[in-house]
């Protein structure tokens, strides 16, 4: 299994992730650090990066460096924003970095960045027409697709670092903030193409800004699941968020729990710019999405065809990953996925579920058995939180809910309703029902593969009466998984009302 590393060198802080991969294209992050430094923002009067500045980013990717050699990562992608030309010894600064760590930096043009941006967005998250808005500390990123294409893009020097001079400039922060929200709304409506964005087009925030506003967000909410990607704020989110903050000082935002220090002088001026985006365009929600630009450069360097056209099943691919890099060495989830997804077409006369519900059944079939990484005893318990914590990418957070509540409820009495009632404001009322029809499903298809030999190759069942005959095509004998399966049949009696039996 390779490694690969991206350093990204950006207008106010150094990004390190590393991730494995492997030649079929699956990837894993398995350390990622952030280091906050205001290089672009930070020269002298004649336009040269400052000395104190410039040993500040040395240091730190000389630690970089060191981090890699220690994992043993020989493919290392360094870039920089375009940004850094502002700088007049941007070329002998990046001497400099090679000449002591070896990193050989590449500028990538702003095509590059919003085409990295792009790839990152689309392929972890599933929206098929939207506005990805960048908000970093130097500019603000604005990509327009639709499915397949980028349609319109666009980068504004206009980041949270600009807009934060008027906080020190006015004394009074909620003047402050009311300032910089309107100073940025006039900025995007400079740009005619983003005035003629049609309803069917979502908002997607990237970056600190948007991951600052979700985090206050979820406090507000009190939020159950403690999740940022794939997190939808509406308008009156982002507003309750922005009225908070705009009344306070940097020192009072520094004691907000979550909020670290080296970004509290921006943390406002990144909300109102979100606020602005929403203000000036009447977008209705805005999606959090975690993954950008490091990510796209990731998917374009490691996944094969991405450079041509976005992931098609961005939840097979995650739960692909899921598989390759954490399944344990006996795990069947990939038969138990594929005889629950038959069970589903052939009971649904019975279910009368809609296919709304296939994401769920989905990734609790293929992590039916996550917990027996920690322990095999109870391990029902430990796959509700794997699956809530996992990088499940194409589900929303209330379909990742519900899988996890699939996965724990083996049994009807398996089923926690304390638990249940921690997550009501995410589900619907029909999901109680949903979950425990699922339920039984992946217990009989984890059941039809007990050996884990894929000795039940179909099943077919026939709905008679009172009674369901499930009949399953096999290679060699079965026994084994039929009177496994049987073990189900009072649940399955209590559930859909019929008496089962297994051939």
């Amino acid at each position: 299994m390779d490694k690969i590393a991206i350093v990204d060198l950006g207008s106010s802080k150094i990004d390190l992730v590393l991730a494995n991969v492997t030649p079929e294209g699956n990837f894993a992050v398995f350390q990622e650090m952030t280091e906050t430094v205001k290089i672009v923002n930070d020269f002298d009067g004649e336009g040269l990066l400052r000395i104190a500045r410039s040993n500040e980013a040395l240091t730190i990717l000389r630690m970089y460096k060191m981090v890699c050699d220690v994992n043993r990562v020989q493919n290392i992608i360094a870039v920089c924003s375009h940004n850094i030309k502002n700088l007049k010894n941007y070329r002998s600064f990046l001497d400099e970095i090679y000449n002591s760590c070896g990193f050989k930096f590449k500028i990538m043009t702003e095509e590059e960045e919003l085409g990295a941006l792009y790839t990152g967005v689309v392929n972890s998250i599933d929206v098929p027409k939207g506005v990805i808005f960048n908000v970093s500390g130097g500019s603000t990123k604005i990509v327009q697709y639709n499915r397949r294409n980028i349609l319109n893009e666009v980068i504004i020097p206009f980041g949270s670092y600009t807009l934060a001079k008027i906080m020190e400039e006015e004394k009074n922060p909620e003047k402050a903030c009311e300032k910089m929200a309107e100073d940025f709304k006039k900025e995007l409506q400079k740009i005619e193409w983003l005035g003629n964005i049609e309803p069917e087009f979502s908002c997607v925030g990237v970056g600190g800004a948007a991951i600052g506003v979700q985090l206050l967000s979820r406090k507000l909410k009190k939020y159950p699941l403690d999740s940022a990607h794939n997190y939808v704020m509406s308008s009156k989110d982002v507003t309750d968020v922005y009225n908070l903050v705009k009344t306070l000082d940097i020192d009072k935002t520094k004691k907000i729990k979550g909020i670290s220090a080296d970004r509290s002088d921006v943390f406002a001026s990144g909300i109102c710019m979100v606020k602005a985006i929403f203000d000036a365009f009447n977008f209705e929600n805005i999606t959090i999405s975690t993954k950008g630009m490091k990510e796209g450069i990731i998917y374009s360097s490691v996944v094969p065809g991405t450079n041509e056209k976005p992931i098609s099943d961005l939840l097979g691919f995650s739960l692909d990953n899921i598989k390759t890099f954490y399944d344990g060495e006996y795990s069947n989830s990939t038969q138990v996925g594929d005889l629950a997804l038959i069970l589903f077409r052939q009971l649904k006369v019975l279910h009368k579920l809609p296919r709304g519900y296939i994401k769920v059944l989905r990734i609790a079939s293929v992590m039916h058995d996550c917990g027996q990484r920690i322990k095999f005893y109870d391990h029902e318990k430990n796959s509700f939180n794997i699956i809530l914590n996992s990088d499940i990418l194409g589900a929303s957070h209330r379909e990742i809910v519900l899988a996890a509540f699939v996965s724990a409820s083996q049994t009807l009495s398996d089923f926690s309703l304390t638990e249940w009632i921690k997550y009501k404001d995410l589900l619907l009322e029909e999901d109680l029902d949903a979950v425990r029809k699922l339920a039984l499903i992946v217990r009989l298809a984890e059941a039809l593969d007990k050996t884990h030999r894929a000795v039940v190759q179909d099943i077919s069942c026939d709905i008679l009466g009172d009674s369901v005959i499930m009949k399953t095509i096999v290679t060699i004998d079965a026994s084994i998984e039929i009177r496994e399966a049987l073990k189900s049949s009072q649940d399955f009696k209590k559930v859909y009302k019929k008496t089962l039996e297994v051939l």
